[in-house]
């Protein structure tokens, strides 16, 4: 399989990077979450309030495996958890290659100002949640990744350059 998957914190781009990505590839875009979304008639917070935390990574974890079984080239962008979860890196690892859409927690934390993320619902201090989920998930995002790549310091232009370069190499 040679998948294109993007990893990488919430608010780091994976969907904006994979939809550019497909496009210029010229292959369909698949975003997890969305996916989900759609299966399900329910927005993702409305699933996490519903069914549960559990519930939603067993719904990714179908649509991975699911996908990972796909052979129709495909740029897919997994939510923030996905990679987390035991039973999904396997999956992850046949796809193809693994991009990590690597964020400082300081560019995190300006993008993900009002969001209104299930995993950061309720949370008194947000950036204090993120910057724990961050030093959680960062060392298994790293340890995935095929080509990693930082967001945050460059255009959006330059970002998708230097991925695309990376993808030739």
């Amino acid at each position: 399989m040679n998948h294109i998957v993007i990893i990488g914190f919430m608010g780091s781009g994976k969907t904006r990077v994979g939809k550019r990505l497909a496009k210029d590839l010229g292959f369909p875009f698949i975003d997890v979450d969305r996916l989900i979304v759609k299966k399900m008639n329910m927005s993702v917070k409305e699933v996490f309030e519903r069914f549960g935390e559990a519930f939603y990574r067993a719904l990714e974890t179908m649509a991975v495996k699911e996908l990972s079984t796909d052979s129709e080239r495909k740029v897919i962008s997994v939510s923030a958890g996905l990679p987390l979860q035991e039973q999904n890196q396997k999956y992850l690892q046949s796809m193809g290659t693994i991009i990590y859409l690597k964020g400082s927690a300081a560019t995190l934390i300006k993008r993900l100002e009002g969001s209104n993320n299930p995993t950061l619902e309720g949370t008194e201090n947000k950036e204090e949640k993120i910057k724990k989920l961050l030093k959680q998930r960062d060392p298994v995002y790293e340890k995935f990744a095929d080509i990693k790549v930082v967001t945050g310091v460059k255009s959006f232009d330059e970002l998708i350059a230097e991925i695309e370069e990376k993808l030739k190499a």
